[in-house]
């Protein structure tokens, strides 16, 4: 083989090996596209792995207002500081030491709730009180009312308020997006001086 004829070859199969113009036109267009149908299903499953989780809150908190109202027992929620979990906890006695004082244990019916990665309670409020939204105890009072609870939840294009009204058993969402809700809020005619009003 002369030199000549082994100079055009190896040209020859340099370029082969490079990409043209035209053919990082067609891959880059292809990629977009792809990207552009992705996306959006992506986006839509965390916006539903964030609705749940409001659900699954709001959930937590209707079983807290319905323990408080019909057992004895104290109750509490509490988020865990380490892994971000919400628990519904009861105060009650070890059956295995039951001479050993009562003490919070999980609420063996409610499982806790973890958000996803990207969802934040950005808010709480006991009372109308803030608390520290990493860890936070909200205890009932035995024998007294029940607290006025709020949880704002924030991610993947969620924005939500879960309530639960003091004296009632049903729990409130408010979605930033959407106009809220009418909730009735219940009302002590003896201390409000409408005790003899005729209904």
């Amino acid at each position: 083989m002369t030199p000549a004829r082994r100079i055009h070859s190896s040209t020859t199969i340099a370029s082969r090996r490079a990409f043209t113009l035209i053919e990082l036109i067609v891959v880059v267009v292809v990629l977009g596209i792809a990207a552009a149908a992705i996306v959006p299903k992506f986006t839509g499953t965390a916006r539903q792995e964030a609705d749940n989780s409001v659900d699954q809150v709001a959930e937590l908190l209707r079983l807290f207002a319905y323990r408080q109202s019909l057992s004895s027992q104290q109750v509490a929620l509490w988020r865990d500081g380490n892994d971000g979990r919400i628990h519904l906890l009861v105060m009650d006695i070890d059956p295995e030491e039951p001479d050993a004082p009562a003490a919070w244990r999980p609420d063996r019916f409610a499982s806790p709730v973890s958000l996803p990665l990207g969802v934040e309670l950005v808010e709480i409020q006991n009372n109308d009180q803030r608390v520290d939204p990493v860890e936070w105890t909200i205890a009932s009072i035995p024998g007294g009312e029940r607290p006025k609870i709020a949880i704002r939840i924030v991610g993947f294009g969620v924005d939500s308020t879960v309530a639960l009204p003091q004296g009632s058993p049903s729990v409130v969402r408010v979605d930033a997006d959407k106009p809220a809700p009418f909730a009735r809020e219940p009302i002590d005619l003896s201390r409000a001086g409408r005790d003899y009003e005729p209904w």
